[in-house]
């Protein structure tokens, strides 16, 4: 016996659930309100993310207060 017969003997999924029938598009598959649950998380991610930056960005400011035009040549 040889490691690819031993590889072809486990190719049946875990799950009996998860079993493909020929032809038929593998993956999981979102309903609807979870597509738009997905849609929200990533907006509200991609609003906290700039709000981060917003915020590091600003207080680099404050920090290096009216310093920052008055350079030596």
């Amino acid at each position: 016996m040889t490691m690819s017969d031993v590889m072809d003997d486990r190719e049946s999924p875990a799950y009996p659930s998860q079993q493909v029938t020929e032809g038929a598009e593998r993956g999981i598959r979102l309903t609807e309100q979870q597509q738009r649950a997905r849609r929200a998380r990533s907006i509200a991610i991609a609003l906290a993310l700039g709000a981060f930056v917003v915020v590091i960005f600003l207080v680099t400011i404050v920090k290096l207060g009216s310093n920052v035009l008055t350079r030596p040549m």
